[in-house]
């Protein structure tokens, strides 16, 4: 009994670990990074004005809401990436600062509605779930990595809805943590 117990936990450290979202290098934390060819947005571009639903079907434009405050975009794959999901969690430590920063979280997948409303349901108020169901947003930015998935992307847009920086890797499992994207908004934002 004592020996399958032991199985199932490395078992569980192992799966975990190989799900863990690797970090990006620290010299892109100062500036920005695309290796995706299509990714069409450079630092001081507009953040397009494109207008997608929450989990309870509202529409916000990322302009408009841009206009308002600071938004951290985050473009991920699906409720089901074990990669996509651990960094939006990554994410949970920074909301603190994001607020300071008066940023708003905007996650957007191409999941539909209804999936949207489960995985806000296993995060706090600061998050924002938009559904691109339809690919506009993340064909529009040149994202798309095939029929279905796009590209997973972190975009910081200033108020006023000017990109900041960004880092846009084929990589999927390479994308800034939490701890990250605090020295980023440091670097790039006043509080």
């Amino acid at each position: 009994m004592n020996i399958m117990k032991t199985c199932i936990f490395i078992l569980g450290i192992i799966v975990s670990t190989a799900c863990s979202a690797g970090e990006i290098s620290n010299d892109y934390i100062h500036e920005s990074y695309s290796d995706v060819e299509n990714f069409t947005l450079d630092t001081g571009d507009k953040i397009p004005s494109i207008a997608l639903p929450d989990s309870q079907g509202e529409k916000h434009n990322l302009r408009l809401l841009s206009a308002k405050q600071n938004l951290l975009l985050v473009i991920y794959r699906g409720e089901w990436c074990p990669f996509c999901i651990g960094q939006l969690e990554s994410f949970e430590a920074v909301l603190p600062e994001l607020k300071a920063y008066q940023t708003r979280l905007v996650a957007v997948s191409p999941d539909d509605m209804a999936t949207n409303k489960n995985t806000q349901r296993q995060f706090t108020q600061g998050y924002l779930f938009l559904s691109d169901s339809e690919m506009r947003l993340i064909d529009e930015l040149g994202l798309r990595k095939n029929e279905s998935l796009p590209h997973p992307a972190t975009i910081l847009i200033e108020k006023g809805g000017n990109v900041l920086w960004y880092y846009v890797d084929p990589d999927y499992k390479t994308r800034p943590s939490g701890e990250q994207m605090r020295k980023v908004l440091k670097q790039y934002l006043q509080k």
